[in-house]
């Protein structure tokens, strides 16, 4: 389970004693939803616009923690066949 958080800024401090985040962008050019996990902690957030700067900030930082980007999820007993 993922505790949301409506603050990124809240999530970005928090993150700083946590070294293992991951982070998924769904969506097209023009609606944008950022979806980043860190420890026990989580924030999504849509947008309207990839050019955002709030989105450019969250996508910058994890990018510079190194966090794992995941493509799609997938149940454990459906992974294997």
């Amino acid at each position: 389970m993922v505790n949301l958080v409506q603050d990124w800024e809240v999530l970005e401090e928090y993150a700083e004693s946590h070294k293992r985040g991951f982070y998924q962008v769904l969506g097209d050019a023009k609606n944008v939803e950022i979806r980043i996990a860190i420890g026990g902690l989580g924030f999504k957030k849509e947008f309207d616009n990839s050019e955002d700067p709030l989105l450019n900030r969250i996508l910058a930082f994890c990018k510079s923690q190194k966090y794992i980007k995941v493509s799609e999820n997938i149940r454990d007993e459906y992974f294997f066949k």
